[in-house]
């Protein structure tokens, strides 16, 4: 019972690290919104690419953010201490806050955005004849969206608390960071699973509260709404310029990596030794992240179609489905371990398989989520008409329902891929004796500060996250060119 029911230290690490999740999940809702007034507007246009950003910047490992953060701080302090400006140090609680909210502000604004823009048009439209835009947004726009927004808070929140590794490299003892660390010295997997039962009911409740908003995202039909509102609601000018701050916030989680880790990491010579010196990193983390992306897709397909039904056994497998993401990385690593570490499985603990399997483990409910709001974008008349067009259900499938879906299988590939190559917490526990990924070595040499390498090896796995999550983009537009139009 003392391992179930945290106190003394313990209950300080539970608090402490629910206070942190708390803050960077408040404070990425707040922003969302804010943001979500410039962004609704900018549709079409060059602006329009800040909303492809938000996908892209998903794709950055938050350790990155961490290491930009420290450049950044690096940099304002050597051009303002002559000045008699002090700079303090990103570290501790407040570092661990600034890097968690940045590496998680596009799920924040992401979904906010999703909610925001899933409000019929019609409704918004009617009750600007009646309110000014203030109180349209207010009464109107704002609790009608209210799920899918409060969802994204318990998704960040859950994300922010089973996090180890962002708190552990700012030098701040987490609950989660207890769990790994006891693990490690005690070797027992019952006496771990045992300290993260306080951490598991609390994810999973939260989990459980968003489900309504997590399904109402993916299952938002968008061909019920193809007009786009042609008039926006107006603002209040001090609400504009909170609005121009967090769109400022959102600019700094792209530019201060890309700038930061571009003059850390030198020269061109540089980054190719880099890159020299970690390429069987580099070949390891490109296997066992396009084996995960690969191997996602036929695991999510049929639970997304099983979400996509109703009733009650639809929303049991919403839950289950979505319940890996409340479990902490450590966790899944430490049940890998046991589930593995046996005689009979000698062939596959101990080989690649293992972190790809950590990567499954973790990053396949998004694969779901993905799948199946590609399959609520299927207008019903197409599905009538192959029916009634070809008997064979199979070739029905073939023919109108894989080149529709298409699209979401290249976008969870793709994203499945960035997050492998990132993935760490549970990587770190299971990864063959000899064998790292980039992420590992990554992490390793933070410990010991910024220095020219680490930040050549960070613009490495940008860099390939980032031309994933391009790939895809530009694959999904191409696709939707040759689709058939219901308009």
């Amino acid at each position: 019972m003392s391992l179930l029911i945290p106190s003394g230290r313990r209950l300080g690490l539970l608090n402490k690290s629910l206070l942190l999740a708390v803050s960077v999940a408040v404070s990425g809702l707040i922003i969302g919104i804010l943001a979500y007034g410039l962004l609704w507007r900018w549709r079409k246009g060059p602006a329009s690419i800040l909303r492809w950003l938000i996908i892209i910047l998903l794709a950055i490992p938050p350790y990155v953010h961490a290491l930009s953060w420290w450049i950044a701080t690096d940099f304002l302090r050597s051009i303002l201490a002559p000045h008699g400006i002090a700079v303090p140090m990103l570290m501790g609680w407040t570092g661990s806050w600034w890097v968690q909210l940045m590496s998680l502000l596009p799920i924040s604004v992401g979904m906010t955005l999703i909610g925001l823009e899933s409000v019929d048009p019609a409704l918004i439209q009617s009750s600007m004849v009646m309110k000014n835009g203030f109180r349209t947004f207010m009464k109107i726009i704002l609790p009608l969206a209210s799920p899918i927004i409060l969802a994204s808070a318990g998704f960040v929140f859950i994300l922010s608390l089973t996090d180890y590794s962002i708190p552990s490299l700012f030098q701040v003892t987490t609950y989660p960071l207890e769990i790994f660390a006891d693990f490690s010295s005690e070797a027992d997997p019952s006496r771990a699973f045992l300290l993260s039962v306080p951490l598991l009911a609390i994810t999973i409740i939260v989990l459980s509260i968003s489900q309504t908003g997590i399904r109402k995202a993916a299952l938002s039909p968008m061909w019920r709404h193809r007009h786009a509102l042609k008039v926006m609601p107006e603002f209040p000018d001090w609400i504009v310029s909170f609005q121009w701050l967090a769109l400022v916030v959102l600019l700094f989680q792209f530019f201060v990596p890309l700038f930061g880790l571009s003059l850390t990491s030198g020269s061109i010579h540089g980054i190719r030794d880099s890159l020299i010196s970690a390429r069987s990193e580099i070949v390891f983390t490109l296997q066992t992240s396009i084996m995960a992306g690969f191997l996602c897709i036929p695991i999510a397909i049929p639970i997304a179609h099983e979400i996509a039904r109703v009733g009650a056994r639809a929303k049991l497998w919403m839950l289950v489905a979505t319940i890996p993401l409340a479990v902490p990385a450590s966790l899944v690593g430490i049940g890998l371990i046991h589930a593995w570490n046996r005689p009979e499985f000698s062939f596959v603990y101990g080989s690649a398989a293992m972190p790809v399997m950590a990567s499954l483990a973790r990053f396949t409910p998004i694969a779901v989520i993905v799948i199946l709001a590609q399959l609520k974008r299927i207008d019903p008349v197409l599905i009538d008409a192959s029916r009634v067009i070809q008997k064979n259900p199979f070739k029905s499938w073939l023919i109108v329902k894989l080149p529709i879906l298409a699209p979401g299988f290249l976008a969870a590939l793709f994203l499945i891929f960035a997050f492998s190559a990132g993935e760490l917490g549970a990587t770190l526990m299971v990864a063959p004796p000899g064998r790292a990924t980039l992420t590992m070595r990554i992490y390793n040499y933070l410990h010991y500060g910024a220095t020219e390498n680490v930040a050549g090896l960070c613009l490495i796995i940008v860099s390939l996250a980032f031309l994933g999550c391009l790939f895809a983009l530009f694959a999904i537009r191409a696709w939707s060119r040759f689709l058939p139009k219901t308009d």
